[in-house]
């Protein structure tokens, strides 16, 4: 495990300087980035197979309009069959923002479920997964695990941090882990990811039909509305929400969660129209946790002195999941804008209200030099 570099063991100081006097000042670290109220992730399951063809014809595009990015959970012993036209597709998807997962070799069930026994080798579904997709589509980085069918144990775990994944969607058992996540006391990436998963109500009626069946998703679906109830519930909860998508497609006649385009299209608009309200933080899996993994480990910010802050990070982290975070400043007197001067690196806030501003720092760059004026 890489770890933070050493010098981060000492608190690092966020200088405050400039020409205008900014009052009393006092900074924090936002729960999420830019401010917003709660994050949101699509993750995709499926993609190479023929069931979710829709997710590179439709959904990859569809997303990509509207400044969205989601993640794919690609079955890579499918892809490896449909060979280098996929291999293209999933290179375009990259530039276009999205993160592109390990769904295992096959989808064979990580933990015996009691249907026959566990089909699952690490070196198949865990490292060659990996590999494979990285040495062949330009640009990604397989850091994010789906185990079929959702399922786990904590074998399976140690094996994905042994290999370099940073975390994973897993529960229980099928359908035990949904909701949002909201509690971020010693979040852990591979155990802490509730999430919910996409159907219709016809699907769900359908699948409750005549026999002993759990319903899917935890929100009431008599409205067939389930995927905005769970944003909403993100926001309400100021969570993180996390949306089990399939297939996209109308002409498709068959698949496990299928969504129609135009509903797809109708979720997306809902999504875009949080953003801009500034209430939802819209990112990929790995893009969210190490945002909670950063913030979660960070020892303040504490201002010293009315003219430095600090920070302090442990050795213990692995420096991947070091990332920006949005650190918002309140002064005490009206100024125009606040830079900070990180290295070479000239940072601008944004500002949000007369006296508040919002910058972007990673922590491990080092100290942030502050000019008001």
């Amino acid at each position: 495990m890489r770890l933070f570099p050493a010098i981060l063991l000492f608190p690092m100081l966020l200088l405050l300087c400039g020409s205008a006097d900014p009052g009393t000042v006092s900074v924090s670290v936002l729960k999420w980035k830019g401010g917003a109220a709660a994050a949101y992730t699509i993750i995709h399951d499926d993609l190479c197979n023929p069931s979710a063809s829709g997710i590179h014809r439709y959904a990859d595009t569809i997303a990509y309009n509207r400044g969205i990015r989601f993640g794919a959970g690609a079955i890579v012993g499918s892809c490896v069959r449909k060979g280098e036209p996929m291999w293209m597709i999933m290179e375009r998807m990259v530039r276009h923002g999205h993160e592109i997962l390990s769904h295992s070799w096959s989808h064979g069930a990580a933990v015996d479920l009691g249907r026959g026994g566990a089909d699952w080798d690490v070196d198949r579904d865990v490292v060659m997964t990996k590999k494979v997709i990285e040495e062949n589509v330009p640009g990604a980085s397989v850091l994010y695990m789906i185990f079929p069918y959702d399922a786990y144990n904590d074998d399976r775990l140690e094996e994905l941090k042994h290999h370099g994944y940073l975390g994973s969607r897993s529960g229980r058992r099928m359908y035990n882990d949904r909701g949002v996540v909201v509690d971020f006391n010693n979040y852990d990436p591979f155990r802490s990811n509730l999430f919910d998963a996409f159907v219709s109500k016809e699907e769900q009626e359908q699948l409750l039909a005549g026999r002993d069946s759990s319903p899917v998703s935890i929100y009431d679906n008599i409205n067939d509305d389930i995927e905005i109830q769970h944003i909403d519930a993100a926001i309400g909860a100021g969570g993180w929400s996390i949306q089990e998508l399939h297939a996209v497609d109308d002409e498709q006649p068959w698949g496990w969660g299928r969504m129609g385009v135009d509903r797809y299209r109708t979720l997306l608009d809902y999504v875009s129209d949080n953003v801009e309200r500034g209430l939802l933080w819209v990112e990929p899996p790995t893009t969210v946790l190490r945002y909670i993994m950063t913030r979660e480990h960070i020892d303040g910010p504490h201002l010293v002195d009315g003219n430095a802050l600090t920070f302090a990070l442990p050795g213990g982290v692995d420096a991947r999941y070091a990332t920006e975070i949005s650190v918002e400043i309140r002064t005490g007197r009206d100024v125009s804008s606040v830079t900070g001067k990180q290295g070479d690196k000239t940072i601008t806030a944004r500002k949000t209200g007369s006296r508040t501003f919002v910058m972007d720092i990673n922590p491990v760059f080092g100290n942030v030099v502050l000019t008001f004026s």
